[in-house]
């Protein structure tokens, strides 16, 4: 094999497809446990159930995670990475964020309308956080603990720009509106999931929108 100018043997052909298999095996992997312990549970799913739903073999589900439980832990760290590309598309890679071009109020509405896209196309993924997040003994109470805070960072800082241009009404703080905003984008987008898919994704948005102008004070 032919070294590259810098030292560095060139990836092979096979490699790289190698590589392929590999990444496109882990996606199958995610999705059939993404469905299957969003339903039921983490408690409730097997992992020869996720290896078949996968089409793959049982070993196959070790040899890419180790276990059931790193397999949820990658899958929700996977699913947090999808919903704060949508929160939070301008982000940068070393985790600072380009400031929004749009107007707070704007940008605002756009963050909303994303959420309930995202949870429109992965509603089994917000089951399986939700699920998890209220169980005293759940494996990732950390994890989850870390991806609320998170998220609601997100959301806080752009009810603070906000809050700059039309103040926030007495005794509303950007802190307590972002948890409204949060608690009330989950619970839209998964009924609409759920019981009303007839729903337009503009009439979700408009109605957990409706909390941001419920919140500003009125202008003379």
């Amino acid at each position: 094999m032919t070294a590259t100018q810098d030292g560095a043997a060139p990836r092979s052909a096979a490699a790289t497809r190698g590589s392929a298999r590999s990444e496109a095996t882990k996606q199958r992997l995610f999705r059939a446990a993404m469905e299957l312990i969003g339903q039921r549970g983490a408690d409730g799913v097997t992992v020869d159930e996720i290896a078949a739903a996968a089409g793959v073999a049982k070993g196959t589900v070790y040899y890419n995670f180790g276990s059931k439980n790193e397999l949820v832990e990658q899958l929700l760290r996977y699913g947090m990475g999808l919903l704060m590309e949508r929160l939070d598309p301008g982000a940068t890679n070393d985790g600072g964020a380009h400031p929004p071009s749009s107007a707070p109020l704007a940008d605002m509405r756009g963050r909303i309308e994303r959420a309930l896209g995202f949870i429109a196309e992965y509603p089994a993924f917000v089951r399986l956080w939700l699920g998890e997040q209220w169980r005293a003994d759940g494996a990732w109470q950390e994890l989850l603990a870390g991806m609320r805070a998170e998220v609601l960072a997100v959301i806080g800082q752009a009810v603070r720009r906000v809050a700059v241009e039309r103040p926030l009404r007495r005794g509303l703080t950007p802190e307590g509106l972002a948890v409204a905003l949060f608690g009330a984008s989950f619970v839209t987008g998964m009924d609409r999931a759920a019981f009303h898919p007839e729903r337009t994704l503009e009439e979700a948005t408009e109605a957990v929108f409706s909390l941001v102008l419920g919140a500003i004070e009125s202008q003379p």
